[in-house]
């Protein structure tokens, strides 16, 4: 019976016990969320791909606020090749595109995961 016991109560520390380990992420990776930036240019457009030759999509207006999620190296745009991707409708769907770094308000986004 004695054994018993001891078997139990060895058994429930080790199950509490990894109940209560922390999940670990990977050496540096750390979480980013999207950020709502402010367009400072009328007519920005939104391209396909982070480059001039891409077609646009779209535009945006100074003011507008689009989410942006991540960003990609591209084509240089007033000596900048940042490219932050968003998001914009077409015919109903939404479609990722890119807007030149040089468009937003720095320092916003900040801190974005590459593509």
């Amino acid at each position: 019976m004695k054994f018993l016991s001891s078997t139990l109560a060895t058994l429930s520390l080790s199950i509490i016990a990894a109940l209560a380990t922390p999940e670990t992420s990977p050496a540096g990776a750390l979480e980013r969320r999207a950020q709502k930036c402010r367009v400072n240019a009328d007519g920005a457009r939104c391209r396909r791909t982070p480059s001039l030759s891409a077609d646009a999509i779209g535009e945006f207006f100074v003011g507008d606020t689009p989410s942006f999620a991540c960003f990609s190296i591209g084509d240089a745009v007033d000596g900048s090749t940042v490219w932050d991707r968003t998001t914009k409708t077409v015919g109903g769907s939404v479609v990722n595109c890119f807007i030149s770094d040089t468009l937003i308000d720095l320092p916003c986004p900040g801190n974005l995961n590459e593509c």
